[in-house]
């Protein structure tokens, strides 16, 4: 964010469209509203299977019986977030002109142009401003569960020379029976040399283990968990029942709404627009000049869904939802020194200090 304390900064605005007029040649300060739009993430696995070379035997040799036997592939929904974020609203400018009654140095925005207050110099503001790499829609892996590398085959020489796939697993069977009594056998002490203290134990377990679980592999077959994210921008606009913002497939993962190849993800909005009580301030296309208008926003409760469950739900301010309102001419005139704290997320006000 930066503070433009707008010393000899003010804009000169040629004609222009602005909900505020501005004319030709005017020096004014333009500013704008926020917008508020939900940032969604979705978290989600893809699931790689591949059956071990000695599938057939598995069941024989090792009494298993969740084995698998061809590969599969398929994406899973583990989790979704949701960030409320915000930007300027260009479809609400308004502007401070420079003219007698209001200190117009002392108006500070964000790089967008959004109101953050009015004398706050030393203030240290903090607000979540979407950056270019947040607001990049699309999916992405983040990381892999298990190791992408391709090992040979953990077998010893008398395995691979037995002559016939039967031999070789009836000898990688035999292998991991070897490791099994290995293990019970340095468990019980019952060993001739029987590691030195409690971490070469552990060290020697654990090698045993590995070895282990790559043999049974070759058995019961391997799977791989790749996580992937997917981010998208909503807009919060009018009520929505049921809308499908994205699907996901088995086979590809996150896909475009209108592919129906995947299972609909849908969410429900139910907005809460703001009213003002009779006799106060209604939202004109020409307010008063030298002025500053906060934000009175609405609010919005959103809910996700995705194969008959709720996966999100949240309950938000929305700024697009709410009416400008002017400050008080007597805090903003040259005469005074009031500090006044403006949220450029939903454009209310945080204080107001004199």
């Amino acid at each position: 964010m930066k503070k433009y304390l707008l010393s000899g900064m003010l804009i000169a605005i040629s004609s222009m469209t602005f909900a505020q007029v501005v004319r030709e040649n005017e020096a004014a300060i333009v500013y704008y509203m926020p917008k508020t739009e939900l940032m969604i993430t979705l978290d989600y696995n893809m699931v790689e299977e591949k059956p071990g070379v000695f599938y057939q035997y598995a069941e024989h040799y090792l009494g298993a019986t969740k084995i698998i036997i061809e590969e599969n592939k398929n994406y899973q929904l583990v989790g979704v977030k949701t960030q409320v974020v915000s930007s300027a609203d260009t479809n609400r400018p308004f502007k401070v002109v420079a003219q007698k009654g209001m200190n117009t140095q002392l108006v500070s925005l964000t790089e967008d142009g959004r109101l953050v207050g009015y004398g706050i110099e030393n203030a240290s503001l903090q607000f979540s401003e979407r950056s270019q790499g947040e607001l990049q829609n699309g999916s992405k892996a983040a990381y892999s569960l298990e190791a992408k590398s391709e090992e040979l085959m953990p077998l010893m020489e008398e395995q691979f020379l037995a002559g016939s796939v039967a031999k070789m697993a009836e000898g990688a069977a035999k292998q991991i029976y070897r490791i099994r009594e290995t293990r019970l056998n340095i468990l019980a002490g019952d060993v001739e040399h029987v590691p030195a203290d409690g971490k070469a134990m552990e060290l020697v377990l654990n090698e045993l283990d590995k070895q282990e679980q790559a043999l049974v592999a070759l058995f019961v077959g391997t799977t791989k968990v790749t996580r992937h994210t997917h981010t998208l921008l909503y807009t919060p606009a009018e009520s929505v029942e049921n809308e499908v913002i994205c699907r996901l497939s088995a086979h590809n993962g996150v896909v475009d709404k209108n592919d129906l190849s995947g299972e609909p993800i849908y969410l429900t909005l139910d907005a809460s627009y703001r009213t003002l009580m009779p006799g106060g301030y209604v939202d004109k296309n020409t307010p008063v000049l030298s002025q500053l208008y906060y934000n009175l926003p609405g609010e919005a409760k959103m809910v996700m869904q995705f194969k008959g469950k709720i996966v999100a739900e949240s309950h938000f301010e929305v700024a697009q939802y709410g009416v400008a309102v002017p400050l008080a001419q007597e805090l903003v005139n040259s005469k005074t020194t009031t500090s006044i704290v403006i949220s450029p997320e939903t454009g209310n006000i945080l204080s107001i200090r004199k």
